[in-house]
């Protein structure tokens, strides 16, 4: 893959986020839209103080729809942007809760703090935190949304098997991450996706709930009415199911590709870094016969190391063909033997 200048890429992922920040609020208030008008579909509003008469009316009502979307787009855009909010700002917290990583002076451990510091000052980059974590496997990732929350993550286990090259190459790489702002929009990404799961586990939640409720009830006296009620209820949740369920398919595959696409540059950016693409080739091909933090049983955390462990168990499949491309689709990194051949061609 050809590489693009940093500042190119600053920009493009700058775009990006923006991008899908403003994608964010537009499919959810369209799902929301969509919901009110398969209320107002089935009949469930009432028009005037009168509700059709006979059976429902099958149709739209667009001054009742674009009424009720109205008084429901306030709601839904102040608390998409308090999720949006709490779930930005608190993401480095999160990432180092659940990695056990501890953070790490130049006393704690000279030889790391001076590779990154040298390579700071050669890439021009803010100086990030330092945390390591305690596996004796192989495995790093970058970090934060901002100057004063950017990390890099270590494992023990990385920094004790790599030589100084091979260790520099890997830092390269996640700083790469850090100056492109790749961690970011990694953050934006996750959080959208996570909207879409979230309102499909509540909505699948509900459903069973709206279940349960009718068996419990079927010993009792019910008027036809309640029955009405409840199964447009139940028509309503299983419409959100599917329409969640189509949203959070196609964000996730285009958080999948923008995660690729990005492993990519920072291959190309650390190479150019510490200026040695045989070295992070050589820690590439290391870190895949051993890669660290498997025990994070965290999707949306993987995806930010440099070689997710899951994935590489699955290439290991030895898969071919179309079959081989398919799998790549549903993995957030590119296929490892692929990184070391563009590496060793430079």
């Amino acid at each position: 893959m050809k590489y693009v200048g940093i500042q190119t890429q600053i920009w493009r992922n700058n775009r990006n986020t923006a991008i899908l920040l403003c994608m964010f609020p537009v499919i959810l208030l369209g799902m929301v839209l969509l919901a009110i008008m398969t209320l107002d579909f089935i009949g469930w509003f009432c028009w005037d103080g009168v509700c059709p008469p006979g059976p429902k009316a099958a149709t739209f009502h667009w001054d009742i729809i674009w009424y009720y979307f109205k008084d429901a787009m306030p709601f839904t855009l102040s608390m998409t942007g308090l999720w949006f909010i709490i779930a930005y700002c608190t993401n480095t917290s999160i990432i180092r809760h659940i990695t056990h990583a501890k953070p790490v002076e130049r006393k704690d451990n000279l030889r790391v703090y001076n590779i990154v510091e040298n390579l700071c000052i050669a890439g021009g980059i803010e100086m990030p935190q330092i945390n390591i974590v305690e596996d004796n496997q192989l495995n790093a990732f970058a970090s934060g949304i901002d100057i004063p929350s950017f990390t890099i993550t270590l494992t023990t286990g990385l920094i004790d098997k790599l030589n100084d090259a091979e260790l520099a190459a890997v830092i390269g790489h996640e700083l790469t991450h850090i100056k492109n702002r790749d961690t970011r929009l990694m953050v934006v990404c996750i959080v959208f996706v996570g909207i879409f799961a979230a309102i499909q586990s509540m909505s699948i939640r509900m459903l069973c709930a709206l279940f349960r409720g009718m068996g419990r009830s079927s010993r009792r006296k019910n008027s036809k009415g309640g029955g009405a009620v409840i199964l447009e209820i139940m028509i309503l949740l299983i419409a959100l199911i599917i329409w969640s369920s189509v949203g959070y398919f196609f964000s996730f595959m285009t958080r999948l590709a923008i995660s690729r696409k990005r492993e990519y540059v920072a291959d190309a950016g650390g190479a150019e870094l510490c200026g040695d693409p045989l070295a992070l080739a050589s820690a590439l091909k290391k870190i895949s016969d051993n890669p660290g933090l498997d025990s994070v049983h965290r999707s949306d955390v993987a995806q930010l190391y440099i070689i997710h462990p899951d994935e590489e168990f699955d290439n290991d499949m030895k898969l071919s063909g179309w079959v081989a491309k398919a799998n790549i689709m549903f993995c957030t990194h590119p296929d490892t033997p692929e990184r070391i051949k563009l590496l060793e061609q430079f």
